[in-house]
């Protein structure tokens, strides 16, 4: 089995799709916490926006990279995002030895 190359362009572009789709969750979240009530009744709900906010930007960030590497997962900070990466990656590995 070959490995397909993301086009570098492709990357970047998608990298850039990923930051402002977080920019709207973000400014969403804002939104959203800057009404009390809203905050009390719907804070963990609120907190998981900005998390998935957190994952995008580490995506885009992975995508940036040119000539990313299993390596580069070491620069998640996400340390449960870095472990979910790493598994699949072993997963995927381990369904291409097989092929």
């Amino acid at each position: 089995m070959t490995e397909a190359a993301l086009p570098r362009a492709l990357a970047l572009a998608l990298a850039e799709e990923l930051v402002f789709a977080s920019n709207m969750l973000n400014d969403l979240a804002y939104d959203l916490g800057s009404n009390g009530e809203t905050l009390r009744r719907h804070m963990a709900s609120i907190q998981r926006i900005d998390y998935v906010t957190q994952i995008q930007l580490a995506v885009a960030g992975l995508l940036r990279v040119e000539g990313a590497s299993d390596a580069d997962i070491g620069t998640v900070t996400l340390q449960d995002m870095a472990d979910r990466l790493r598994s699949t990656l072993a997963s995927l590995e381990e369904r291409s030895a097989a092929a």
